[in-house]
């Protein structure tokens, strides 16, 4: 029977069922069978992706008509041939899936039902993944291990139930420490070791009891957020695979949990800042939500009251005392609840009015905390979603979505309870359309996982051909072209639009004229007269089921959609929880100044790395002396840009320290005042970023008090001057409305910009990698205008731009492995040479 039934709602909900042919069987362990299957209706052109899984129907040994449900994990699906294997575990006493997979043979079958496949989904950069589970986890574990980052470091604590599960094969991971622990309920909780877990996301699969007493311990002992634990029971009864109990055996006891270590500090994860950030209104939306139960009722009540009145009426009762009150109380109680309403709408939006500012004035001072090299293109876009869309979700959650959805539950619930007093049989009527919207709605979602995927497949390559047309479209027009692969891909997103969403149509017509008002409208006419002929319901309790119900399934399903706003803004409020959570620059000895004159550079030892355990810069020491120019080359992704950015703190160093020299005295760099260390190293970067104002503006952007003199000066000297001049307004234009610049002329005015600056330390990003010959040349000149007696140091990517440099640092996977000048480096072997010959052979 239960199985009948959890077939029937996993039907009901869209699943479907599959048969699938044994193709071969192999013990890969004595006690672990992996079987091969034919399955090509259930898998054929479907994504798989990692860790999913179905459900298998397996006969049971004593009564072959009775099956058993099981979550296998599928391995090595092959979509083009419709094969798939799954890995099943035979202990003793086996189940009834076991018992079947160990008596398998080829050209068996078994029962499979799809709904749909789960897919690995982990937070971002999180510090590392802890994956637990038994023998029957080993396969959505090895899935997990073969798609994880090399560099991510991987806990892995599996549960060996006999000797020979150890043997099962685990997929290698570079940074994965695997633990073996014994038989036990409580086995796998005791064996996670005692350590500072903060951030980490833990994915757990086993027996449920096993999940329940670990997600517990998780939680209690290392103090894992639940939210960062994702957990799935392959299997549910019995012990050990047993699918029950022997007769007077009783389980082991599971050991206690372990006493949590002593910390310093409690654990904390990212997540959960996004919890604290709505814990100051959830009194005030549990409040707010306890108002609107009351308005809700306040506001049903006149209908309620009207409905009575007219009961009354057609009874004959038209007693001027009976009938006023009625009256007066639903005057009363619906200028009552208009009043309440109009009071909690004002003192919600007052709430996140003060809530919205408090939070973006979080949001910008967190952003003056953080490092510069936190914000790349990725970063900015995240910038963007905190401040106007996910703060556009959170005001939704606090001033509409908790009385929408009280509404949208006490409302129905309380016309319900009323028209069973009226009439229980016609009430219980009311239910009918809803099971038919249920059934409706399933069959309409039946399948729509895999269109899901199809969609989300045919949206990538509908925008990568859209945007390979548009780059290209300056070549199209010049040589000719019709668009053709775009114009195919677009036809084929259309075809796959119309095929999945034409047969929906009517589906989905059907299942919303279920639950509509003319349906209930029609149903209680037509079963209330069919009970009034019939001498069950008196004509006048006809009245409250016209006046109430006809709107009673639509008031439940806003339910339904009202729920997804909530769910938004949580996960728009772990989003912002997140971003505040960021690492921030260390400014906590940032005090020093520096006192007037020349200044170089030291480079002690330095490590970087943006993640953990994976260094870009190893073991960094490199003198830069006052008044020189040193260069920096290499092959792309030696670590060039990461070490220039370092002095400016883009990002702090992992290792080692960064000092500037004045004189005899050196002063590490997180010691001088954020202020002055931004005065003291400039930067000219190959990407120019220009602020939407006037070119005057951008040019003293480091010193707006400069004067004019000095800004023309600062220009004639980054030979832009006379450009600007031909600008309508001259340095009082605005950028991209009054003039448009080129990338050469970007630059020479980002270069003006630092002469204003007149920073002791320069630092050159490849700053004429996007210029054509000819910018280059008056870019070249403008950086001879700006290296004057400054420290400087240059990342090239041509080399004949530095052959005069007074040191070349050729750099290679992160570290130093030449310098000296050129001649010195060109008349020996090594890789500066190599790079060198590499161009002159490219140039000619």
């Amino acid at each position: 029977m239960g199985a009948r039934f959890q077939r029937t709602m996993m039907k009901a909900l869209g699943a479907t069922d599959h048969v699938m042919t044994v193709v071969s069987a192999t013990n890969l362990t004595p006690g672990f069978r992996r079987i091969r299957f034919s399955a090509p209706t259930m898998i054929n052109g479907r994504e798989t992706p990692t860790a999913s899984y179905v459900r298998l129907w397996a006969p049971d040994p004593d009564d072959p008509a009775k099956v058993h449900q099981r979550g296998y994990t599928l391995v090595d699906p092959d979509p083009a041939r419709g094969e798939v294997s799954f890995d099943f575990v035979l202990h003793e006493p086996m189940g009834p899936a076991s018992a079947w997979a160990a008596a398998a043979r080829p050209g068996d079958t078994i029962n499979a039902s799809y709904y749909m496949f789960h897919k690995f989904e982990p937070p971002e950069n999180p510090e590392g993944y802890l994956l637990m589970g038994d023998p029957a986890a080993i396969p959505a574990i090895n899935g997990i291990l073969g798609v994880l980052p090399p560099d991510a470091a991987v806990v892995v604590i599996l549960q060996a139930y006999l000797p020979a599960d150890r043997d099962i094969p685990v997929t290698f991971h570079p940074g994965a420490e695997v633990i073996w622990t014994g038989e036990g309920t409580g086995a796998l909780a005791a064996a996670v070791p005692a350590r500072d877990w903060s951030n980490w996301y833990a994915w757990i699969a086993a027996e449920n009891a096993a999940i329940k007493d670990l997600r517990a311990n998780l939680n209690r002992v290392h103090g894992f957020p639940l939210a960062d634990i994702k957990h799935a029971a392959y299997w549910i009864r019995g012990k050990a695979m047993r699918l029950r109990k022997e007769a007077g055996e009783e389980a082991a006891p599971a050991p206690p949990p372990p006493a949590a270590p002593p910390r310093k500090a409690a654990p904390r994860w990212r997540s959960q800042r996004g919890q604290e950030l709505l814990a100051s209104l959830r009194w005030k939306l549990r409040a707010a939500g306890a108002l609107q139960a009351v308005i809700s009722l306040m506001q049903l009540a006149p209908l309620v009251l009207l409905a009575e009145l007219g009961r009354r009426l057609l009874a004959g009762d038209a007693n001027r005392e009976t009938l006023t009150p009625l009256i007066l109380w639903a005057l009363g109680l619906f200028g009552g609840a208009v009043l309440l309403s109009t009071v909690l709408m004002f003192w919600l939006h007052a709430v996140d009015t003060r809530f919205g500012h408090e939070l973006r004035r979080a949001i910008v001072a967190k952003l003056a905390r953080l490092p510069l090299g936190w914000f790349t293109d990725r970063n900015a876009a995240s910038v963007h979603q905190a401040v106007q869309e996910d703060a556009g979700r959170l005001h939704y959650m606090v001033t509409h979505a908790v009385p929408d959805v009280v509404a949208g539950i006490v409302t129905p619930l309380a016309v319900i309870v009323y028209l069973f007093t009226v009439d229980a049989a016609l009430a219980g009527l009311l239910f009918l359309p809803l099971i038919a919207f249920v059934a409706l709605f399933a069959h309409m979602m039946r399948g729509v996982a895999d269109k899901l995927v199809e969609h989300a497949d045919w949206t990538r390559r509908a925008n990568a051909a859209a945007s390979a047309f548009i780059e290209a479209l300056p070549v199209v027009r010049v040589f000719g072209g019709d668009g053709r692969a775009l114009r195919t891909v677009l036809n084929g997103q259309a075809a796959f639009l119309n095929g999945w969403q034409r047969p929906m149509a009517g589906r989905k017509v059907a299942s919303q004229l279920a639950i509509q008002p003319p349906a209930f409208l029609l149903l209680i006419t037509a079963a209330g007269c069919w009970r009034i002929l019939s001498g069950a319901m008196a004509p006048a309790d006809l009245l409250p089921f016209l006046f109430l119900g006809t709107a009673f399934g639509t008031q439940i399903t806003a339910v339904m959609y009202g729920f997804m706003p909530m769910r938004e803004a949580k996960q728009a409020a772990s989003r912002i929880g997140t971003l505040l959570e960021e690492p921030e620059l260390d400014r906590s000895r940032s005090l020093r100044a520096l006192s007037p004159g020349p200044l170089g550079l030291r480079f002690k030892n330095v490590s970087f790395g943006y993640r953990p355990r994976k260094p870009v810069l190893e073991g960094i020491d490199l003198v830069l002396a006052p008044g020189t120019l040193t260069a920096l080359v290499g092959p792309s992704g030696a670590g060039k840009s990461t070490l220039a950015g370092l002095p400016g703190r883009f990002h702090d160093v992992t290792g080692g320290a960064i000092r500037l020299i004045a004189g005899e005295t050196e002063i590490d760099i997180r010691d001088v005042n954020p202020q002055v260390l931004q005065r003291t190293v400039g930067f000219v970067f190959q990407d120019v970023r220009l602020i939407r104002g006037t070119l005057r503006d951008n040019i003293a952007l480091a010193r707006p008090e400069a004067s004019q003199g000095e800004i023309e000066t600062a220009a004639r000297a980054a030979h832009i001057h006379e450009r600007i001049a031909e600008a309508p307004k001259g340095y009082d234009s605005i950028l991209s409305e009054d003039i448009q610049l080129s990338g050469g002329e970007a630059q020479r005015l980002s270069i003006a910009r630092a002469l204003i600056a007149d920073p002791p330390v320069l630092v050159l990003d490849e700053a004429t990698a996007f210029a054509d010959p000819e910018s280059e040349h008056l870019v070249q000149q403008a950086l001879g205008s700006l290296i004057g007696r400054r420290t400087v140091l240059v990342v090239a990517h041509r080399l004949h731009t530095v052959v005069h440099a007074d040191r070349i640092v050729v750099m290679d996977r992160g570290r130093i492995v030449q310098q000296g000048r050129h001649p010195a480096l060109i008349a020996e072997p090594g890789l500066y040479r190599d790079l060198w010959q590499a161009g002159e052979r490219k140039a000619s």
